[in-house]
């Protein structure tokens, strides 16, 4: 019994990889990481290997259109790896992370923390293909992006 109990109580191993092709000002790959793994531990994911790109405009259109077939740059791309432990891949533009801000009316941190805890909510179940579940998971979304921000002691 002690054994099962210890396994629950182990903390996450979250393993967060986070490179810029992409300036983003002050934003450093601390944000991602704590984005990322909140939204894990939202959904109980013990284990997870996450590498985050953050890219240009240029970059994400022609992987959007190499990988999904979308002649378009997007605002963020999942690659699920794995399922267990979860490994995937988010790519996330600089560019249309700081024109949504700009549009939304929020700092750029926040539409960052949006796009990361999007992608790890793709990666967990959560969709957007349809009404109703667009609008669950931007309950959620919005749940954890308030709970992040609020949390944030970080200026800018």
């Amino acid at each position: 019994m002690k054994t099962m109990e210890k396994m629950k109580m182990r903390p996450p191993r979250h393993d967060i990889a986070v490179a810029f092709r992409a300036p983003l000002g002050s934003i450093g790959a601390q944000l991602f990481q704590d984005a990322i793994s909140l939204a894990l531990r939202s959904r109980r994911v013990a284990e997870a290997v996450i590498s985050c790109a953050v890219v240009t405009d240029e970059e994400i259109h022609a992987i959007n259109r190499q990988y999904l077939g979308h002649d378009y740059p997007t605002d963020i791309i999942t690659f699920p790896l794995e399922v267990k432990p979860l490994e995937a891949e988010l790519v996330i533009s600089a560019e249309t992370a700081r024109r949504q801000a700009r549009d939304y009316g929020v700092r750029l941190r926040e539409e960052c923390v949006r796009l990361a805890v999007h992608g790890i909510l793709h990666l967990t179940g959560y969709d957007d293909g349809d009404e109703q579940a667009r609008r669950r998971m931007k309950r959620k979304e919005d749940a954890l992006v308030a709970q992040f921000m609020n949390s944030d002691r970080t200026p800018g």
